[in-house]
C-alpha cells in the first residue's frame, strides 16, 4: 500500500512542509522579474496547448494527457494522447541525489491532477524524445512551473536544450538569490576524499579541497580534490565534454578556473580509472560549490 495522503500530497506530512519552505522564493522571483524591463511573461499568444497531468515522474518530468490543440496542432501530438512532457531550461537533482525525491515532492506539490498549459520553443523535442516545454499553471500564462522550481535551492539551470524565447529570463531567474545555480545546498553525509577512495563502487557524497583543474582536448573538465594532478592519490572529479555546457549555464562560463584552493562536494559512484578513484559528474545538481 502507498504512503497515506497528507492535505491531498501523496508524500509524508514533514515532506509537505519542507516544500513549501522551499518554493517560498516564488514570489521574489516574481516581483524581480517583473521589475526587470523586457523580461515580460505572459507570452504572446498564451499557451495553447491544455493538458491534464496524469502522473510527476520526476522534479522536472510528468506525464499529461493532451485536451486541447492548437491548429494547426503540433507534430506528434493528438487529443487524447499520454505525453511525456520535459520542463525547458531546469534540471533537478539526479535520481542518486538524496533530495530527488524532495524535487520530485515538490513538482508533485504544484502539478499533480492538475491541468497545465504547455508552450513550446524552437527546438520541441529533447535528444531522448521527450517533448520539451513551458508549462504554466494558469491559461494566460503568467506563471510558470519551470520558473517556479529554479527559484528554489533544489533546482539548476539547464542548457540543453536551450530555453530560447525566455532566455533572458531564466538567466535572470537563475541568478536571484536563493535559486540553484548560486545557493547550492550540500550533500550529506560527506566523506572526506582521501577516505572515499577506499570504497569503490559505492555512491557516496565526497568532499575536498580543489588542489588543480584541468581541460583535455575534447573538452572534458577535471576538479582534482586532495592532491593537484598527476599525483595518482588524488580523488578526480570528472565532467565530459557533452555536459560541460550544463554546468557552465549552473555556475558560469569556465567556472572551475576560480575552483583552486575552495571546498566542493560531489555525489555520485565511486570508480576507478587508470589507478585513480573519480565521480564522473553529468548533472549540476550533483556538485556543490563553497558558499
Amino acid at each position: 500500500m502507498g504512503a497515506p495522503l497528507h492535505f491531498g500530497y501523496p508524500f509524508p506530512l514533514e515532506e509537505v512542509v519542507v516544500v513549501h519552505r522551499r518554493i517560498a522564493p516564488l514570489g521574489l522571483v516574481v516581483l524581480c522579474l517583473g521589475a526587470v524591463s523586457g523580461l515580460g511573461l505572459p507570452p504572446l499568444p498564451p499557451p495553447a496547448i491544455v493538458a491534464t497531468v496524469d502522473q510527476v515522474v520526476d522534479g522536472v518530468t510528468v506525464e499529461v494527457r493532451v485536451d486541447r490543440l492548437p491548429s494547426p496542432a503540433p507534430a506528434g501530438l493528438a487529443v487524447g494522447q499520454t505525453v511525456r512532457v520535459r520542463y525547458l531550461g531546469v534540471a533537478a537533482p539526479a535520481g542518486t541525489s538524496p533530495e530527488a525525491p524532495l524535487a520530485r515532492a515538490l513538482n508533485a506539490a504544484l502539478v499533480a491532477g492538475k491541468t497545465v498549459y504547455l508552450e513550446l520553443d524552437a527546438q520541441e523535442r529533447g535528444p531522448d524524445g521527450t517533448l520539451v516545454a513551458y508549462v504554466y499553471l494558469d491559461p494566460d500564462g503568467r506563471v510558470m512551473v519551470n520558473l517556479v522550481l529554479l527559484a528554489t535551492d533544489l533546482f539548476t539551470a539547464a542548457a540543453e536544450p536551450a530555453p530560447v524565447r525566455y532566455v533572458d529570463v531564466f538567466a535572470h531567474a537563475a541568478a536571484t538569490p536563493g535559486a540553484g545555480s548560486t545557493a547550492q545546498a550540500r550533500c550529506a553525509p560527506a566523506v572526506p576524499w582521501n577516505e572515499a577512495r577506499s570504497q569503490i563502487g559505492n555512491t557516496l557524497c565526497v568532499e575536498g579541497p580543489v588542489m588543480s583543474v584541468g581541460t583535455s582536448k575534447g573538452g572534458d573538465v577535471f576538479l582534482n580534490l586532495g592532491l593537484a594532478f598527476p599525483d595518482p592519490g588524488r580523488f578526480a572529479l570528472f565532467i565530459p565534454a557533452r555536459h560541460v555546457g550544463k554546468f557552465e549555464a549552473a555556475f558560469g562560463t569556465r567556472f572551475w578556473t576560480q575552483l583552486v584552493g575552495k571546498t566542493v562536494q560531489a555525489q555520485g559512484e565511486v570508480k576507478l580509472y587508470r589507478g585513480v578513484a573519480e565521480i564522473i559528474l553529468t548533472e549540476p545538481g550533483d556538485l556543490f560549490l563553497q558558499r
